[in-house]
């Protein structure tokens, strides 16, 4: 189960990779065609952090696929989302700090952490977003870092009560943000871990149902055996009884025959006792009759 939450987080971490470069990359090509061929006043400097930051998606996207542990892809991500918010905060300040419409990029990486990261970092790294941001407007109103207006100078950034307005509304967006994405992170977290729960009990009914199956096929195979060694035995008994039928028959044949032999002899026996018997009487009755004569 650990191996399937490893791959997931990573399957998780590669598109938000992903989508974050191809979003860099867009952007980067958008600012490309405006500075050239609008000839919009863009820092260098903006090109060089964008280029920097989609080189840095690519190197940690090979270093985090040889993570093996959960704990230290969360520990990788989290430090690499305070890079994020650097560089971001970086790119501000070029395109002109509390002026520009940047700052709202800071929220795709509070979703981002919301998705990626724990509920605690997820916070952790809102409140960076807005440490960094407040610090960066603090830095330009107190002349510490020079501003940079590369579509004219405003004086925005010198109004104490546009600065105010601008960190609360931020503050207030983002905290808001990150309480809401985190509620629906929830949501979607327990539906996904119900949806694994579901599968790895699908999985295992379906491991029990094969194992079942292989032991229906096993013990079919044993009765087809069993089946088989049964006919083997009944032919070589019915064969058995056909040979002991068979030479039974040849010896009643045998005994009748001898029995008609024997039959046969004694009727000529009886007959040559009868006629004997004749004969004696015959002999018995002509010796009287001699007698009777001499008698005379």
């Amino acid at each position: 189960m650990n191996n399937k939450n490893i791959e997931i987080l990573l399957k998780k971490a590669v598109w938000a990779i992903i989508s974050v470069i191809i979003a860099l990359v867009f952007f980067l090509v958008i600012l490309l065609i405006l500075k050239y061929v609008f000839e919009v006043p863009f820092p260098v400097e903006v090109f060089f952090w964008l280029i920097f930051w989609i080189a840095a998606l690519l190197a940690f996207h090979f270093y985090i696929k040889g993570k093996k542990q959960i704990h230290a892809i969360n520990r990788a991500h989290f430090r690499f989302f305070i890079i994020h918010i650097l560089i971001l905060t970086v790119i501000i300040y070029y395109l002109g700090g509390i002026e520009s419409f940047v700052p709202l990029s800071y929220s795709t990486i509070i979703i981002y952490s919301v998705f990626l990261l724990s509920e605690k970092r997820s916070f952790i790294i809102t409140f960076l977003s807005i440490l960094s941001f407040s610090t960066l407007i603090v830095l330009e109103y107190f002349n510490i870092i020079p501003h940079i207006a590369p579509f004219g100078i405003t004086g925005v950034y010198k109004n104490l009560y546009h600065i105010f307005s601008r960190v609360l509304t931020i503050f207030v967006t983002f905290i808001l943000l990150v309480l809401v994405a985190n509620r629906y992170s929830k949501i979607m977290r327990k539906q996904s871990s119900d949806i694994l729960k579901t599968q790895a009990e699908l999985e295992k009914t379906n491991k029990d149902l094969k194992q079942k199956v292989k032991e229906i096929e096993n013990t079919q195979a044993i009765l087809e055996d069993t089946k088989k060694t049964l006919e083997v035995r009944v032919r070589a008994r019915v064969k058995e009884l056909e040979e002991l039928t068979q030479n039974l028959e040849e010896k009643v044949k045998e005994r009748t025959k001898e029995l008609e032999q024997k039959i046969t002899e004694m009727e000529k026996f009886q007959k040559f006792t009868v006629g004997r018997e004749l004969k004696m009487v015959e002999l018995k009755k002509r010796l009287k009759e001699v007698k009777n004569n001499n008698n005379k």
